[in-house]
């Protein structure tokens, strides 16, 4: 098979139907018929997605090519040098499999590496830390893709990474966020990769980012798209001369990271056991530990069960209430238990107990904030650890794929801050996830469950979900980027579906509201900014700002076709395909 050309959309019998869905009030996209649907975080990457399926490709032939166009086009966001989790359902037997793809710390990382950044607890130190040689893990993107492409993909290996490798030649006009977010960048330009990239000396002297409609080529990133399509596996993570992998120890090594060539060669993603839960006459379902997310959506799910939210706005004070102390709650759980499961046992099954929910839902007052919140212990292991915070950062990506079979893919993918670590090699910038680590434990006589340690991965609030229906058929898949407030934009848009009656695009625009640190961020420019003094009276500590999720999610509605949706918060859109 020739590689696909992203110049020219290949001819077959379908009739192609485009939905920019992620613009502020576009409309859900609803058309009968045997469909397929991409919901990606950039145009390009979108396209690219929808030519793979047009030329037959399932959902995960679309995920690789489209994974390797937003490590290009947004890589602020995520890319083959960082990792991610992802969900996979089959159509033809009903198999939903859920694929680990996290970083892992150097094998001889030293466990007390982040303890010189831990106080005071502070941004400056957050981010000394983040741009620092100790930062970066071991990444997964590229064995996840080879992994589940192996068991779901059907298109030969090489013409999936032909399209991103074609537009790093060519080069990709810079985006107005883009721009934005390298102009604020105050490290970035401290690199000399980046800095030829993305930055161009003013009359000053001064390195300024280079314009929106620039164009920008990357042709260190199609050598290592060329490389890794050649040998998928040994292609990336070996270390020969010229390989992607000998490009990040060299960078890394330089750095003074503890990086090397067996922990590339040792590096393995991992399928895990899925995370799933009943939510009124719904299964949803989410990525287990190592990632967060997962097991606070469906404790937020299991203690809003006994309220009756269907019966409430929105935009309503006792909505937002209720759905913050669900958090509350999950995030206390979360913070004290949460961590790698090779390293820690984590109670899962005991967290998602009907009977502990049940009891946790019991300590809402519907008219008052909880003064404190604290862990439960519902599997009498609370003692074993002490409760210690990660201070994640909000850039990461999420797109969801459903093919003509039926087959879904939802990816949530990152390099943890934007740009990651501000460090690049072989086009890609080099993640910051270890950073994702508890740096100290707030109690020092017990060890924290997400301490750093050689070999571990960190905990993550990445929430890739699939929802099915009482038949147990697809209903909903989605997922969003924003660090740890990832968890509480994806409860709200899965209420907005399953109580609320949402479509898909009218769940992903809802105005945000989340409490991961215990105060109430309300999205400004919403009529949810003007609840503040009413939710101050009953105790809540609130704060109005900007809010920077970017969900991308896709609804199947049986005969009544797809439904999709982008967030009108960042560049995204969706893509429908109808076949004739």
């Amino acid at each position: 098979m020739k590689p696909l050309s992203l110049g020219n959309a290949i001819i077959l019998t379908l009739c192609l139907v485009i939905s920019q869905t992620g613009r502020v009030g576009a409309q859900s996209l609803l058309t009968p018929g045997n469909e397929a649907m991409v919901a990606a975080a950039h145009p390009l990457a979108a396209q690219t997605g929808q030519r793979i399926l047009e030329a037959g490709g399932t959902a995960m032939d679309a995920a690789v090519a489209v994974q390797a166009v937003l490590g290009l086009v947004e890589p602020q966001s995520s890319g083959l040098a960082g990792g991610g989790f992802l969900l996979h359902y089959q159509a033809d037997n009903g198999e939903l499999t859920s694929w680990d793809g996290r970083e892992i710390a150097p094998a001889n990382l030293d466990k007390d590496i982040f303890d010189q950044y831990a106080r005071p607890r502070s941004y400056e130190n957050y981010m000394r830390a983040v741009t620092s040689a100790h930062a970066t893990g071991v990444p997964g993107i590229p064995d996840l893709l080879v992994k589940a492409h192996s068991r779901f993909g059907k298109l030969d290996w090489p013409d999936l990474l032909a399209p991103a490798s074609t537009l790093s030649r060519k080069g990709f006009a810079v985006t107005p966020r883009l721009h934005i977010l390298l102009q604020r960048d105050s490290h970035l330009r401290d690199n000399e990769q980046a800095r030829a990239l993305f930055y161009r000396r003013d009359e000053t002297g001064r390195y300024q980012a280079v314009p929106i409609g620039h164009i920008i080529k990357n042709p260190a990133y199609a050598e290592t798209l060329d490389t890794f399509a050649r040998q998928p596996r040994a292609g990336f993570y070996g270390t020969g001369a010229g390989t992607p992998g000998h490009e990040i120890l060299t960078t890394l090594t330089a750095a003074g990271n503890s990086m090397t060539a067996a922990d590339l060669a040792a590096y393995s993603a991992k399928q895990r056991s899925n995370l799933c839960a009943r939510y009124r006459t719904f299964k949803v379902c989410s990525m287990g530990p190592p990632s967060s997310g997962g097991m606070a959506l469906l404790q937020m799910l299991g203690i809003l069960s006994h309220f009756k939210l269907s019966e409430l706005s929105p935009d309503s004070v006792t909505a937002v209430h209720l759905i913050s102390e669900a958090g509350r709650l999950a995030f206390a759980d979360r913070n004290h238990y949460l961590a790698d499961p090779d390293f820690v046992d984590v109670p899962v099954a005991a967290l998602l107990e009907t009977d502990y929910l049940r009891r946790r839902a019991g300590l809402i007052n519907i008219n008052r904030a909880m003064p404190s919140v604290t862990p439960g212990d519902p599997a009498g292991t609370k003692s074993r650890f002490s409760a210690a915070r990660s201070l994640e950062m909000a850039s990461t990506t999420h797109f969801t794929i459903r093919d003509f079979s039926g087959n879904i893919v939802s990816f949530t993918s990152s390099v943890e801050s934007a740009f990651g670590s501000r460090r690049m090699a072989g086009g890609m910038m080099l993640n910051n996830q270890l950073t994702d680590f508890s740096f100290a434990s707030d109690a020092q006589d017990k060890p924290a469950a997400n301490a750093p340690a050689g070999g571990k991965r960190p905990r993550s609030s990445m929430t890739p979900v699939i929802i099915f229906d009482a038949q147990n058929k697809p209903f909903a898949a989605l997922g969003s980027p924003g660090g740890p407030k990832i968890i509480g934009y994806v409860a709200l848009s899965v209420i907005a579906l399953l109580d609320w009656g949402m479509s898909m695009q009218e769940s992903i625009a809802l105005p945000r509201h989340v409490a991961p640190s215990g105060t109430i961020e309300l999205e400004a420019g919403t009529p949810l900014s003007n609840l503040a003094p009413v939710l101050e009276q009953m105790g809540h500590k609130t704060k109005i700002n900007r809010h920077h999720s970017g969900l991308h999610g896709i609804r199947i509605n049986g005969s009544d076709g797809l439904d999709g949706g982008a967030d009108p918060r960042r560049e995204g859109v969706v893509m429908q395909l109808k076949a004739e």
